[in-house]
């Protein structure tokens, strides 16, 4: 192939990656660009002038305590999600390991079905569930445990916990297949080997099982991270931020600025936190593959 062929197949493969390149920078870079400009901007909606106020609305964020609440429960969300979560999602994966358990596969349909369903629709039945006269609160009363009955949502620390068991329910099942997937992939060689040995069911998990799987549980908490940092539907269904604030998130703090107060420069600051927390677990990931 000559010279000229060569370009010509190269001009080829440019014209096939040219909508995916488009689609990049309209949807994406675009987007992303005018986010970090209007940070440094404070914008009138009605009028649509705008106002450069250099580092105005970063220091005005991080002197507001409903932004600082915010990034503390959502931290707090956060490490309990990924505690809860893929805790969770190992035990699934490791009972779904074992093939003599009868009804395997029907305990992994049961296991990840919340994985499937639509944020909305679970955030819309765990707050019906932990409403006043909900299903939670109905079971307590007919069992006698009418001393444990609360308005979960009402109250501050019991609402974030609601959430928090929600997003455990609906996102366990998705990590479980993940490490499921990794258990099915070990040689079968190595728990024979470990079983002549000597060594118990309760041995094979602890020193093989679970140290084959650190690679996978470092990844999905980076994972996991990045999702509690970007929660907004079931916070935004069951509390709405509230009560006092004691359940807001970043996200939906950012959603309020804009579309509430309509104040788009203050909110985009928000969203370029934001980023810059996403860009800081994902390199800390890179970083750690890298010296691997």
């Amino acid at each position: 192939m000559g010279l000229r062929g060569k370009l010509l197949l190269q001009a080829k493969a440019y014209v096939f990656l040219l909508p995916a390149l488009c689609f990049y920078l309209i949807f994406l870079l675009y987007p992303l660009v005018n986010v970090v400009r209007s940070s440094f901007y404070d914008i009138n909606t009605i009028s649509q002038k705008e106002l450069f106020v250099k580092f105005g609305n970063y220091i005005e964020l991080f002197k507001d305590h409903i932004f600082l609440r915010a990034i503390f429960n959502t931290i707090i969300y956060t490490i309990a999600i990924i505690i809860f979560i893929n805790a969770l999602a190992v035990i699934f994966a490791l009972i779904l390991d074992r093939e003599k358990i009868k009804g395997n596969y029907f305990l992994r349909v049961v296991f990840f079905i919340p994985a499937i369903l639509a944020p909305v629709i679970i955030g819309t039945i765990f707050k019906r569930i932990f409403a006043p006269i909900g299903a939670l609160n109905l079971i307590l009363d007919k069992t006698g445990l009418v001393f444990l009955k609360h308005n979960w949502l009402g109250v501050p620390w019991l609402a974030l916990a609601a959430v928090i068991i929600t997003t455990v329910w609906q996102s366990a099942g998705w990590n479980m297949v993940v490490y499921f997937a990794r258990l099915r992939e070990l040689p079968k060689e190595l728990y024979e080997a470990a079983a002549i040995d000597g060594a118990s069911d309760l041995k094979i998990v602890r020193y093989i099982k679970l140290p084959l799987l650190r690679e996978i549980i470092a990844i999905l908490v980076v994972i996991n991270i990045i999702g509690g940092f970007k929660v907004f539907d079931l916070v935004y269904i069951m509390t709405r931020g509230g009560p006092a604030h004691k359940t807001e998130v970043v996200t939906s703090f950012l959603y309020y600025q804009a579309f509430d107060f309509f104040k788009w420069g203050y909110a985009s600051t928000v969203a370029v936190i934001m980023l810059i927390i996403m860009i800081f677990f994902t390199w800390l990931r890179l970083r750690k593959i890298s010296w691997e």
